[in-house]
């Protein structure tokens, strides 16, 4: 066996870690809770990366299934507080008090509703309808509740059919006709199984609450549904949607569900072409509208480029330059003109005087001779006034200061900052752009002010540059969305330019529709893109779901729980039906037990008829007798199976047996309770008084409970009748009780009130009397319901009978026989007082106690 164990315990350590976990629980703790399949059911969706962080994944530790002990300790104690439930109302508890319990009642006393109930209540097969008291009109809430004793601790359980079968309970094996048919003519699962084949079940039992559980939670994952457009179930994008799946990239989605403007253009021009009528004027206008696109675009980007950061840097810089050789140069002027009788000499209105007095000279006064002309005939060009020698002096000093170097380097800079500026573009205004708008075919104003915007901003740039001496005191450049805008827009003008030139030429409409349909869906899928994003990831969740559903398949289970059971199971299983079929007297019944199948970790038995097809049913064939006691011996066969200590229930299991079958029951069922607490609802009398022969004869304590109908409800427990009691038992109740509560109503209600009541007694005690000859006088040689005459031990207790112990059986069963028949009107015979019937009754008991000593002496 220990080779057995270390063997599963090497393939539970190849089965998934969610399932490896729920091992090493049940091995730990025996079950599993709801806790635990909780925590079960979220380390399967950590297993299939349906959540998305860490846990800790138990396994069975090496050699601990060698230490279970399946075994179990039970018993039912009482069923109480019965309410809702067919027409049962006791008022008292039904109690169960010994290893065997015995309920007896007529028909309609409730013993098959409490039958029913406990089938109820432990999870029974076929355990049929709960009803209420269909009798009534108000219904009472379903509810009881129970006292059981485990491993000798008591509690008490309250049950509801909502809870469905108690766990506490589910050991109760409970026989009746039901499950006489499931035994004979079903697949029957072994209700017994050793531990390791328990634990193959349990984890069984695991695998289907996590698999249903991750079947639920994936059932609410739905795709939202899409409806494409009318006539687009072959496009491409289409076709595409249709085979969207879990592995579908987010770059494929971008791919297939891109929509830029130009593609609005494209899918809106191709409308207008098929509707259009003069294709070859449409292309003229399309080429024009790209034509004046381009056009706006060229004169905006030189613009720009104009007023680039590298055209403004060179720009500043020779500002920077200028500046610098001006202020030299006006240094080298301010030491050449300082003590002149005028300021502003050497500025630059000067300079613009001195180069037209330049002029004037070379070319009108003295085009022959070198400016300034200083001879002594010479007169001032400005002025006309002879030059004195000072004057011809000063004349030649503003000569040599103007085409002095520093002067000449001012000038060369201010001419190259001059020549920087006047390479920014001119921006266009207002009117410019607005032939522009109208060359374009743009009516749109927000479009207009995007355009505007623009230039106002290569505006402020072109200002900004002309003052700035540092890049950070220039204004930014505009955003290069509008060149590119008008770049792309020429590109759709131009194709569809293109595309009307085609159509000009040739009849490609079909073709055009075609493209339409294709951009349509395009598009569509475009407006859809969220939910496709969102049904994508549905997807990939479904896909881990089904993953983890994967993981909870218990054909693995299965296979393996089928061959441990056909060591395990199959062979004692078929060996403990033929010796139970045996005990029961039905050697003779041509049946065999065989083993069907194993299905989800389940393993199936039927009984069958020896050599006969498979298609006929047994129950088809065997007498009732004889399909009762192969299903008792199934039923048997299968629970007693266990090590355990776990109650026995049998509903009348002797009916439509014949004596032989019944006696060899009723001793097979007293045996058992010698092992365990054995339960047994009947209504038959001779199966009582047979059952509590065999349990004197087997020295087994038990107890009998009378169930009756009330005006309450039926079920209500008591003492059982005088016939059914123990008769010296009965006396003292007769004594003790009943007596004494008739002398208290004779005292308190009178002879009449007192007369009800001396009449049943007097009627039982006559009962007791015959009871008392047949189990005592005569020494229970014979007895009423029992076909055997027992002589062994007690034929000679006959020996000490006497005359005298005849007569006083003669005289009180002539006395109180005359109380069972009608009276004469004349002479009646009134009934006994209180104090004579305790007179007899103490007579009877002090005989008995006298005969026994004699008898055992």
């Amino acid at each position: 066996m220990s080779e057995l164990l270390r063997e599963v315990e090497q393939w539970l350590s190849q089965r998934p870690r969610w399932l490896q976990d729920a091992a090493s629980r049940l091995v730990n703790n025996n079950t599993l809770t709801d806790t635990d399949h909780q925590e079960l059911i979220e380390l399967c969706k950590v297993e299939a990366q349906l959540l998305d962080f860490e846990k800790v994944f138990n396994s069975v530790v090496s050699k601990s299934l060698s230490s279970k002990d399946s075994s179990m300790h039970l018993r039912l104690d009482a069923i109480q507080n019965v309410r809702g439930i067919s027409a049962l109302g006791a008022r008292n508890p039904l109690s169960f008090g010994s290893s065997l319990s015995i309920i007896y009642g007529q028909n309609g006393s409730g013993k098959s509703s409490y039958v029913r109930l406990l089938k109820h209540i432990s999870g029974a097969k076929k355990n049929g309808k709960l009803m209420g008291n269909v009798y009534v009109q108000e219904q009472q809430p379903q509810e009881c509740s129970v006292k059981i004793t485990s491993y000798d601790k008591s509690s008490e359980v309250n049950w509801t059919p909502d809870i469905g079968a108690l766990n506490e309970l589910s050991a109760i094996k409970l026989y009746d006709t039901d499950c006489a048919n499931v035994y004979v003519n079903d697949e029957n699962e072994v209700a017994y199984e050793p531990w390791l084949l328990q634990f193959f079940s349990q984890l069984t039992n695991a695998c289907i609450k996590v698999g249903q559980a991750i079947k639920k939670e994936m059932e609410s994952i739905s795709p939202t549904k899409l409806s494409h457009p009318e006539g687009s179930i072959k496009t491409k994008s289409i076709l595409w949607l249709n085979k969207l799946s879990n592995i579908t990239t987010t770059e494929d989605i971008d791919a297939h569900c891109s929509w830029v403007e130009v593609d609005e253009v494209t899918l809106n021009s191709k409308r207008q072409q098929v509707a259009e009528t003069d294709p070859v004027e449409k292309m003229k206008q399309f080429k024009h509208i790209a034509q004046s696109i381009k056009k706006l675009h060229t004169l905006l980007n030189d613009v720009k480029n104009s007023l680039s950061d590298d055209a403004c840097a060179e720009i500043i810089n020779a500002r920077s330059d200028y500046m610098k050789k001006k202020k030299a140069a006006d240094e080298d002027a301010k030491k050449v003109f300082e003590g002149l009788p005028l300021d502003g000499v050497g500025t630059e209105s000067w300079k613009l005087l001195w180069e037209h007095a330049r002029s004037f000279s070379e070319q009108q006064a003295y085009p022959k001779e070198a400016f300034p002309y200083t001879s002594t005939d010479s007169n001032c060009v400005l002025c006309h006034q002879p030059l004195s020698l000072e004057a011809q002096s000063r004349l030649n000093s503003f000569e040599s200061y103007v085409k002095d170097s520093l002067s000449k380097q001012a000038k060369t800079a201010e001419e190259h900052l001059a020549a920087l500026l006047k390479a920014v573009k001119e921006i266009p205004n207002e009117s410019t752009l607005a032939l522009h708008f109208n060359s374009m075919g743009i009516t749109s104003e927000e479009e207009k002010q995007i355009v505007i915007q623009f230039c106002t901003a290569l505006q402020r740039r072109s200002e900004s540059v002309k003052k700035a001496t540092t890049l950070h005191q220039i204004t930014s450049l505009p955003s290069e969305d509008v060149l590119s805008a008008f770049n792309e827009a020429a590109i759709a003008k131009e194709q569809q330019a293109s595309d009307y030139e085609k159509l000009s030429k040739m009849d490609n409409r079909d073709e055009i529709k075609s493209n339409i349909l294709e951009l349509e869906a395009r598009k569509w899928l475009h407006q859809n893109k969220a939910i496709i994003i969102e049904n994508v990831s549905k997807l990939k969740q479904i896909a881990k779901f089904k993953k983890a559903q994967t993981l909870t398949n218990t054909q693995a289970l299965s296979t393996k729980k089928s061959s441990l059971s056909d060591e395990l199971i199959t062979g004692e299983y078929i060996k403990r039906f033929q010796k139970e079929l045996k005990d029961l007297g039905g050697s003779r019944i041509n049946v065999d037990l065989t083993k069907t199948r194993a299905e989800r970790g389940h393993i199936y038995h039927q009984i069958r008829l020896k050599n006969c097809p498979t298609n006929v049913r047994t129950s088809e064939v065997l007498s009732e007798g004889e399909f009762r006691i192969v299903s008792l011996a199934g039923f048997l066969a299968d629970v007693e199976g266990g090590s355990g200590n776990t109650p026995f229930v049998f509903d009348d299991p002797i009916s439509s047996l014949d004596q032989l079958f019944e006696e060899a029951t009723v001793v097979r069922i007293a045996k058992l309770s010698m092992s365990r607490q054995v339960i047994v609802f009947t209504h038959r009398l001779s199966f009582l008084t047979l059952l509590q022969e065999a349990a004197k004869n087997l020295k087994i304590k038990y107890d009998v409970t009378w169930l009756r109908a009330e005006s309450w409800g039926t079920g209500e427990p008591g003492q059982p009748p005088i016939f059914a009691n123990k008769p010296e038992s009965a006396l003292n109740l007769l004594l003790n009780d009943r007596l004494s509560r008739a002398r208290k109503v004779l005292d308190e209600h009178g002879r009449i009130e007192y007369d009800l009541l001396a009449k049943g007694i007097c009627s039982d005690f006559r009962i007791l009397i015959e009871r008392f000859i047949e189990n005592d006088l005569l020494g229970d040689v014979v007895q009423r319901f029992r076909r055997s005459v027992n002589t062994m031990g007690k034929l000679h207790k006959l020996a000490y009978i006497s005359v005298d112990d005849c007569k006083l059986f003669e005289e009180y069963m002539t006395k109180y026989s005359a109380y069972e028949h009608s009276q004469s009107y004349e002479t009646p015979v009134m009934l006994p007082e209180p104090d004579e019937l305790k007179s007899d009754m103490e007579r009877i008991k002090s005989w008995l106690g006298e005969f026994k000593k004699r008898t055992s002496a």
